[in-house]
């Protein structure tokens, strides 16, 4: 019970939609329609599982693929270069990107630069 209350905790959204979408049940079934060892199954089972939201998260993919997704994908750009690009190990993360955002000192930074370089003729 623990373990499934810490990674709820820790990703709530996730493990939710995880819940949701893969399983067919919510948080609100903890207790009553899901026991909590069933719910540590099923989150354990979405972990390892990068076409869940949650295997997804935890594999730092930028979104959640089955293999027949993946191939699909592959076959439908049919330029194994550009393939490579899109796959999910690659493409950056929405969690990562969140850290690798500018601060606004740094946006003022760029945009003040930017200004002093533009020039309008009259």
């Amino acid at each position: 019970m623990i373990a499934v209350a810490r990674i709820i905790r820790e990703r709530r959204h996730t493990v939710a939609r995880t819940l949701r979408e893969t399983f067919g049940v919510g948080l609100s079934d903890l207790g009553d329609g899901l026991s909590w060892g069933e719910a540590k199954l099923l989150i354990e089972e979405a972990s390892g599982d990068p076409s869940t939201a949650l295997g997804a998260e935890l594999a730092d993919w930028a979104y959640p693929a089955s293999m027949p997704d993946l191939l699909t994908l592959i076959a439908q750009i049919g330029n194994e270069k550009a393939a490579r690009k899109v796959m999910p190990w690659v493409m950056q993360s929405p969690k990562r990107q969140d850290e690798t955002r500018a601060t606004t000192d740094e946006i003022a930074a760029a945009e003040a630069e930017l200004d002093s370089g533009i020039v309008f003729a009259e």
